[in-house]
């Protein structure tokens, strides 16, 4: 059977073509995708600076009803309402067996060899699929995936209720580090931007402190607010040498600064003020387990109690045909877009 899908054809190049549909190998699921989100992953891909699949749909904030199954599946259903982690993991390894299945030495794309969220079906293994609400409309649940990246992110930084933490960036994922870090009591909070869209959707969801970087010094500011102190932790989730800079300035000494952007190439940074200042710098890398549950369960409760209201992010809907234009708008902030989504329902 034929089906539509979105394939990179280039630079700042994607196009829609008509398919082969996928059948679902051994421990696999086909997934009717009904809502997929732009990933900065995504627009990394697009613009070159990570490697494009030219023959498969990419997209993996994708929410949709389970289509088909592979040989060996039992936990899913045909019918029932899923979101998709980004990788599928071997559930046997040393990471595996530990709850980190992130780290996991066999990891694979969500779909390898087969087409993502930017297809009218999805392939996932088994293992990064999960079951949403009845009542979790497909817009929140394609918000499942960045939400539980952000919850991680947070989860690492240790941060609670006598904590303070600035967050460098007002795209997908700080918005929602800025989302979850309030609905976990944090006592302060503070985040940078650069457009007004996310100046304006920062003070919607709460934030302590709105920083523009376009007419405020984020250092600066910083010192004067916390009386030279810094921030108990800082969640950097941009890249590039002059946020990671920020954040290790804007840190208190001994602080904790959780690097969770999409760094492509190398980097000449000051490694100094970590020296002066002792500060710990950690990872966060996609979602596992943080304490007892994943991350994406944390994710699909925080959303489907209204802890957090994910869809104040969505400022773009269109069709898959028009996924050019998508493309477009994500990439361009001027735009106004935060988050846009490609829609098949």
């Amino acid at each position: 059977m034929k089906m539509k899908a979105a394939i990179y054809t280039g630079i700042e190049g994607i196009e829609v073509r008509e398919v082969e549909r996928d059948i679902p190998p051994p421990g696999y699921v086909l997934v009717d995708t009904k809502q997929t989100g732009i990933c900065g992953s995504d627009l990394h891909s697009y613009f070159g600076h990570w490697g494009q699949s030219h023959e498969h749909a990419a997209g993996h904030e994708t929410c949709g009803t389970v289509a088909a199954l592979g040989e060996g599946v039992k936990e899913f259903e045909i019918g029932d309402k899923v979101a998709v982690e980004c990788f599928s993991h071997c559930g046997s390894c040393k990471f595996c067996e530990t709850g980190q299945y992130n780290l996991c030495i066999h990891r694979q794309w969500i779909s390898p060899n087969m087409h993502g969220g930017f297809a009218e079906f999805t392939s996932t293994h088994h293992t990064g699929l999960f079951k949403l609400p009845d009542t979790m409309t497909f817009e929140e649940g394609a918000l499942v995936e960045p939400l539980a990246v952000s919850h991680r992110a947070v989860a690492r930084s240790g941060v609670n209720s006598r904590d303070t933490i600035a967050i460098i960036g007002g795209g997908t994922i700080g918005q929602f580090c800025l989302a979850d870090a309030l609905a976990a009591g944090v006592k302060e909070t503070l985040i940078t931007v650069k457009y007004q869209q996310q100046e304006k959707l920062a003070k919607e969801l709460g934030a302590d402190h709105v920083v523009n970087i376009t007419n405020t010094d984020v250092n600066e500011y910083v010192k004067d607010v916390t009386s030279g102190i810094g921030f108990d932790s800082v969640i950097e989730t941009v890249g590039g040498a002059e946020n990671f800079n920020t954040a290790t300035t804007i840190v208190r000494k001994q602080g904790v600064v959780v690097l969770v952007a999409g760094y492509y190439k190398p980097l000449e940074v000051n490694l100094s003020t970590i020296v002066w200042s002792e500060a710990s710098i950690i990872g966060s890398n996609c979602y596992g387990y943080s304490g007892m549950e994943t991350d994406f369960e944390a994710a699909i409760e925080l959303i489907h109690t209204g802890k957090v209201d994910a869809t104040k992010l969505v400022t773009h809907y269109y069709p898959l045909e028009e996924i050019q234009e998508a493309f477009r708008i994500s990439a361009e902030k001027t735009s106004g877009a935060v988050k846009v989504h490609v829609c098949q329902e």
